[in-house]
């Protein structure tokens, strides 16, 4: 099965040594070290038009270089709009990008393992909607992995936190897709957009109500049914009401399991995830990510960590400046900032206030 399938063939140099470019030089161990830094590099270059060279990529990692959904990003973004790809290769820990105009309208990649759709998606979906252009996206791979967010937190959290910034974008997913097989079947449809909006989220909400989705695969139904009751459990013990429950039994290649509480209102967009690995009893799935959301809530935050994580870098391409109140500025917010700051020219600041920190995004000349 051909890795990248799409009506015009695309050919990447692999195994040609990484030349120098005229752009931006991003060093992939700074902060923490991962995937997040060549996701964000990559799609910044992308929007501003501008050639990258990052290095040292993953240097943070037990394994480093790149994984094959980071080659997967790459290669979509590289397949959209054309220009120059050297380095794409499994384990190389360097790679240039000069992005060329928008190429193709449509595209179909198969990963062929359970590499991250989500992580992809993650890096693919700003770069393209802030660059305007619209773009159909079929993806082959893992839908609920680990190290990564679920299907279920990306299509109903993180498209939301998307679109508060106004990027237009919507994901499905036809088939799940669970470590070690994979396979799970996703698509999205990314519309072209302006700027970014600024947004304003300091005042913590005053109450919100949650809504737990729980879902397996290849495994009999009642898993994510007791997953859905100890998140309720949990959640109403800690005081938030659930206003609804999802329970559902899906098809996939191998067995496997998620479980997603979220709250979308005027003023937040806070969801927490969880899934399922052998030996794992149900309960425990669905305890740990009620436990994160509850912390969430009870910080005072009005974004979590991870939309945190993906939108704020981007708020450094808006025409005002942003606050948002997150329960902590984890490595990964600060690497995507250092990117945000090395394309941008933005500034930023975190002020710890109580159990939360009030992030504040300056773009450039304002």
């Amino acid at each position: 099965m051909a890795y990248l399938k799409q009506q015009a063939t695309a050919v990447y140099p692999y195994r040609i040594p990484v030349r120098a470019v005229e752009g931006i030089e991003v060093d992939g161990s700074q902060g923490e070290g991962g995937g997040q830094i060549l996701r964000t590099a990559v799609a910044f270059a992308v929007v501003k038009r501008v050639p990258v060279r990052v290095v040292k990529i993953r240097a943070g990692r037990e394994v480093p270089g790149l994984k094959r959904q980071h080659l997967s990003a790459l290669k979509v973004l590289s397949s959209v709009f054309g220009g120059r790809l050297e380095g794409a290769e499994e384990g190389s820990t360097e790679v240039s990008f000069v992005p060329g105009r928008p190429a193709v309208a449509s595209l179909s990649v198969d990963m062929g393992t359970a590499a991250s759709i989500t992580l992809v998606l993650q890096a693919v979906v700003p770069a393209v909607a802030l660059s305007g252009t619209d773009v159909s996206i079929g993806l082959t791979g893992g839908t609920d992995v680990p190290w990564s967010p679920t299907f279920d937190y990306f299509s109903r959290v993180a498209l939301e936190g998307y679109k508060a910034i106004g990027i237009d974008a919507l994901a499905s997913a036809s088939r799940r897709g669970y470590y070690p097989k994979g396979g799970g079947q996703a698509s999205a449809e990314i519309r072209k957009c302006g700027a970014p909006t600024p947004l304003g989220l300091a005042d913590p909400p005053p109450s919100l109500t949650a809504t737990v989705v729980s879902r397996c695969g290849s495994l009999p139904r009642s898993v994510a049914t007791r997953q859905a009751r100890a998140a309720t459990d949990l959640l109403e013990m800690s005081g938030i009401k659930v206003g609804g429950t999802e329970v559902k039994e899906e098809p996939s290649s191998s067995p496997g399991t998620s479980v997603l509480v979220y709250s979308l209102g005027t003023g937040h967009m806070i969801g927490t995830d969880a899934i399922g690995e052998r030996g794992k009893p149900a309960e425990d799935v669905g305890a740990e990510a009620a436990a994160r959301f509850v912390s969430t809530v009870k910080s005072g935050a009005t974004v979590d960590a991870n939309l945190s994580d993906m939108i704020l870098p981007l708020l450094s391409l808006a025409s005002a400046p942003s606050t948002v109140r997150v329960p902590e500025v984890t490595p990964h917010l600060e690497s995507g900032m250092l990117i945000a700051e090395q394309f941008t020219s933005c500034r930023w600041k975190a002020e710890r206030q109580g159990n939360s920190s009030l992030v504040t995004v300056h773009p450039a000349g304002t």
